[in-house]
């Protein structure tokens, strides 16, 4: 399955969001801390999120649905954790 991946990095408050493209539901939202910590631990870059191939996009993907199944099963909240 694929997926979109929303990042909407330059807002006051950035967020990236994974969404399952038929229904538009958000998988899965990054914000605050835990966007930092995405960065700062290296699974995403800006330049990955700026790729214009879709084999990168499809590497950023992956590593994100990843880090979600990681959070969920350390039982850490995707919504309301920042």
């Amino acid at each position: 399955m694929t997926y979109m991946i929303n990042a909407w990095l330059d807002k006051p408050q950035p967020e990236l969001q994974l969404v399952e493209p038929v229904s538009g539901a958000v998988v899965a939202c990054w914000k605050g801390r835990r966007l930092n910590d995405l960065f700062e631990s290296g699974l995403v870059s800006y330049e990955e999120l700026r790729a214009s191939t879709p084999e990168r996009l499809k590497l950023v993907e992956k590593a994100l649905i990843l880090q979600m199944t990681c959070e969920e099963l350390c039982g850490r909240c995707l919504y309301n954790s920042q």
